[in-house]
């Protein structure tokens, strides 16, 4: 149980999509469907979910763990067990019906107030949970049926460090805007829940050079680890040098100076270079696999997404 003295804590939230627009026994579905399987998830990881401080909501929950839960079991085996009993649980439901979650998982100081859970880990925790690319990548991925997001503590922490189970490369680093200030956070979906397009349709090329040019306006290729990994900034690197290389052929700058003089030298650079097209092809079924990534870049938002 959690008493009225700080103390530092494992915090998880939980909710459930799609809540806000379903009616009365859409509404009773997700609560009883989520209540069975946090229930035996927890069973199959070994915890015991008697012992949590919750605050519960229709569609959700935020916990507070006990002094002294494993981090590990928690991170790793809870969420793990989480995916593969939401899949038994959605197996022979309609895509409108199944139940899909978002976790967003903190540690830091925490106390119960009058009314709820009092600490910043929990103002952190519920806003990671509520951000735009945590929803914006179930859409994207509808094979899916949760995505979890890490506090950058926790990653660093427990991930980065090779504790759990978890490729640190499977993870996408986000940057999530806040009222005081940008929190960094890591999300991850099942790899093999991940949405795969198909073959490049060359009409698709404008879609092509809008993620490349993300890609570049955003230093992700500079940045080794800030979006991706270096096998998985590969095949853009590699489209990226034809380009430069056949626009110095032509006496032009090498460097694209906007994402429309990308796709024009794209375009052309297409029709004259078979290996180019395959260039193309590789990045759409390799980078265009896309979690959706609100990044801040000049003081804008643009949405751009690389294939883990």
């Amino acid at each position: 149980m959690l008493d009225s003295d700080f103390s530092r804590r494992l915090v998880m939230a939980v909710d459930a999509e799609g809540y806000g627009r379903g009616d009365d026994l859409r509404h009773d579905s997700i609560q009883s469907g989520l209540a069975q399987v946090m229930d035996r998830s927890a069973r199959e990881a070994g915890l015991c979910r008697e012992t949590w401080a919750r605050q519960e909501a229709g569609d959700g929950e935020v916990i507070v763990f006990p002094e002294g839960e494993p981090e590990l079991r928690v991170i790793d085996d809870l969420v793990r067990r989480l995916r593969k009993a939401l899949h038994d649980h959605n197996r022979e439901r309609r895509d409108d019906a199944r139940l899909r979650i978002r976790i967003s998982i903190g540690h830091g100081v925490v106390k119960r107030g009058a009314m709820g859970f009092v600490g910043q880990v929990v103002v952190t925790t519920c806003r990671l949970l509520d951000a735009t690319a945590a929803r914006t990548a179930l859409k994207v991925n509808p094979r899916a049926d949760l995505v979890l997001i890490l506090t950058d503590r926790l990653y660093e922490d427990v991930v980065r460090q090779l504790h759990t189970s978890y490729r640190p490369e499977s993870f996408t680093r986000l940057e999530v805007p806040t009222k005081e200030r940008t929190e960094i956070a890591w999300m991850w979906i099942p790899s093999e829940d991940l949405d795969q397009k198909g073959p490049l349709d060359m009409d698709n090329l404008p879609a092509v050079a809008d993620t490349l040019w993300a890609l570049i306006a955003g230093g992700a290729l500079e940045r080794l680890g800030a979006y991706g990994t270096e096998t998985g900034l590969g095949g853009a690197r590699r489209l990226l040098a034809k380009i430069k290389e056949f626009r110095s052929e032509q006496g032009r700058p090498a460097d694209p100076e906007s994402r429309d003089d990308l796709l024009e030298s794209l375009e052309k650079l297409v029709r004259v270079d078979r290996a180019v097209e395959q260039f193309a092809q590789q990045f759409n079924a390799e980078q265009m696999t896309v979690n959706l990534i609100t990044a801040p870049i000049s003081g804008e938002e643009i949405n751009f997404g690389i294939r883990n």
